[in-house]
C-alpha cells in the first residue's frame, strides 16, 4: 500500500533498550514512519511487538510502566502526536458515554474542541471505522468485533498524525477485516502515518509498505512484507507464514457432521432489552466433534455461549448437553456440564499461581487437592504451559492467559467446551497448542469454537455452523 509521503517522519524511533517489569523486553530498534506510510510489525508471542507499539505511541514510561533507553520523537507534533488502538478493545472503553457516539466523542471533548468540530470528527471517525450504525448502541452490549470498530473510531477521532494499532483484526470477522484494510488504506492515502502490529500475516502482506519482524526482543528482519512473510519454511517457525499448508487440504468444512448430538439447542430466543440477538436458533454439535461457530460480528455467537452457560437469560427454547436439559438449571450446576472461555480471559483469572488457577475448577467441583493438581498439570501440559505453573497469571502475556483459561476449563472435565475467539493474537505455535486442547476434548465430549479465523477452523475443526444475523 502506497500513500502520499513526505520527508518529515511522524515517528522517529531510536531505541537502545526497553525494560518492562525489570526485564529487557526490546533491544535496539531504529524506525521511521512517514505520513502516508503503513509499517507492519510481526513476530511471535512475546517478541516485543506491543512494547514497540506502546513506545512508538509515547505511552510506555508514562501511561504504561516501562523504562526506555533511547529516544522517541514525533517530529510532526500534534495534540496528541499519536493515537493508539489496544489489542483488547474492552480496556479502551472510558465508560464516560452512554452510547457509542458519546464514547467516540470523549477524546475530542477532552481536546476542548467546539461542538461542531466534535460532531464532524465523531461522524467521520465512525464512518471510516464502519461503525456509524452502532452510534446509538450502548458500548457494553456490543460484541468484541463491534467494540473493536468503536475503539478504532475513538482513536481516529483524535486526528493524530500517527495511528498505532495493536492487533486490530483480532476480533473482526472476514468482511470486517477487509473493511478495516480498506479504511487503513484510505487513512494512509490522506497522509496519516500508520504503525500496524498484526498477527494476521495475510493482512500485513497485502497492506503494509514494509514490515519489521521481531523475535525474542530483537529485530530479526525488515523489508518487503511478501518477501518476509510468504517464505516457506517461515522466517520464524513460531510466527508461521502466509504460505503455511492446510493439513486437511480442504477449503471448507461440512455444515453438519454425523453422530448423536452432545449439544442440542432448539429454537433459542435471546434479547438484550428490545434488541433481539438470537431468534429461534437451533444448533447441534455431535459427540466427539470440534465445531467452528462462524458469523458476522454482532450475529450473537458469544451470546449463544453465554445463554448455554446461563449467564444471559433465554426468552424461549431448550438447551441440552449430553441429554441433560440445562435451561432449567442455575449457572453453578451448568458448570459441571459446560466450560466456557471468554473473549477476554483475563477477567476469569484470579488465583495467585498458574497451577492454582488451573486447579480451581476441579476443587470447586469436589476433587481433592492432589487430584485437582494432577488434573491441572495434565491440562497445562496440553496447552504448553507446564513449565509456568509457579508464575502469577497476571504476569502472563494475554495470549498465554488465553491458553491458561483453556487449561482451567479442561481440568474441570466438562462434556462441552466452548472457546470464544481462542486464536485472537496467537502466533502459529499458540494455535497449535489450542488445537491440541481440541484433540483432548474430543475424547471426553465435544467443543465449540467461536472464531473468525477460518484457516484455524479448517485446520483443527471437524465441522462449521454459521450463526445468522437476526433481522431487526
Amino acid at each position: 500500500m502506497v500513500g502520499s509521503t513526505n520527508d518529515t517522519p511522524a515517528l522517529a524511533l531510536r531505541l537502545a533498550r526497553v525494560e518492562v517489569g525489570g526485564v529487557t523486553a526490546l533491544g535496539p530498534v531504529r524506525l521511521d514512519v512517514r505520513p502516508g506510510e503503513i509499517v507492519g510489525v510481526a513476530g511471535h508471542v512475546g517478541a516485543g511487538k506491543t512494547t514497540l507499539a506502546l513506545a512508538a505511541a509515547g505511552l510506555l514510561g508514562r501511561a504504561v510502566p516501562g523504562r526506555i533507553d533511547g529516544e522517541v520523537h514525533h517530529p510532526l507534533g500534534g495534540v496528541p502526536p499519536a493515537s493508539y488502538v489496544f489489542a483488547n478493545p474492552w480496556t479502551q472503553l472510558t465508560e464516560l458515554g452512554g452510547t457509542v457516539e458519546e464514547e467516540v466523542a470523549v477524546g475530542p471533548e477532552n481536546q476542548g474542541l467546539p461542538p461542531a468540530t466534535i460532531r464532524e470528527r465523531v461522524d467521520a471517525a465512525l464512518a471510516l471505522a464502519d461503525a456509524a450504525h452502532l452510534a446509538p448502541r450502548e458500548p457494553r452490549t456490543l460484541s468484541g468485533g463491534e467494540l473493536q470498530r468503536v475503539a478504532l473510531a475513538s482513536a481516529l477521532a483524535l486526528d493524530a498524525p500517527l495511528v498505532v494499532l495493536d492487533e486490530p483484526t483480532a476480533q473482526l470477522d472476514p468482511d470486517a477485516t477487509r473493511e478495516l484494510v480498506a479504511a487503513l488504506g484510505a487513512l494512509a492515502a490522506r497522509g496519516v502515518a500508520v504503525l500496524l502490529v498484526e498477527q494476521n500475516l495475510d493482512v500485513l502482506a497485502s497492506l503494509a509498505s514494509r514490515v519489521v519482524v521481531l523475535a525474542d526482543g530483537a529485530v530479526l528482519a525488515e523489508g518487503d512484507p511478501r518477501a518476509l512473510l510468504e517464505r516457506w519454511p517461515p522466517l520464524d517457525a513460531r510466527l508461521g507464514s502466509v504460505a503455511a499448508a492446510e493439513p486437511r487440504g480442504t477449503t471448507a468444512l461440512p455444515a453438519r457432521a454425523a453422530g448423536a448430538p452432545l449439544l442440542d439447542v432448539e429454537k433459542l430466543d435471546v434479547a438484550y432489552g428490545e434488541h433481539v440477538v438470537l431468534r429461534e436458533l437451533s444448533i447441534r454439535v455431535p459427540r466427539g466433534a470440534a465445531c467452528a461457530w462462524l458469523g458476522r460480528n454482532g450475529a450473537g455467537k458469544s451470546t449463544l455461549a453465554r445463554a448455554i452457560m446461563g449467564l444471559v437469560p433465554a426468552r424461549g427454547g431448550t438447551i441440552r448437553v449430553d441429554g441433560t436439559r440445562l435451561d432449567a438449571l442455575p449457572v453453578e450446576r451448568r458448570a459441571r456440564h459446560v466450560g466456557l472461555v471468554f473473549q477476554d480471559p483475563g477477567r476469569q483469572l484470579f488465583s495467585r499461581t498458574v497451577l492454582e488457577e488451573a486447579a480451581f475448577g476441579p476443587r470447586v467441583l469436589g476433587a481433592r487437592r492432589a487430584d485437582a493438581e494432577r488434573r491441572a498439570r495434565e491440562a497445562l501440559d496440553v496447552v504448553g504451559l507446564g513449565d509456568l505453573e509457579r508464575d502469577h497469571p497476571g504476569d502472563l502475556a494475554p495470549q498465554l492467559q488465553r491458553r491458561l483459561a483453556i487449561a482451567a476449563a479442561l481440568a474441570s472435565g466438562p462434556r462441552l467446551l466452548i472457546l470464544d475467539e481462542p486464536t485472537a493474537g496467537q502466533d502459529a505455535a499458540g494455535k497449535a497448542w489450542i488445537g491440541r486442547a481440541l484433540d483432548a476434548q474430543r475424547e471426553r465430549g465435544a467443543s465449540a469454537v467461536i472464531t473468525h479465523d477460518r484457516s484455524f477452523a479448517r485446520r483443527y475443526c471437524d465441522m462449521a455452523e454459521t450463526i445468522p444475523l437476526t433481522s431487526p
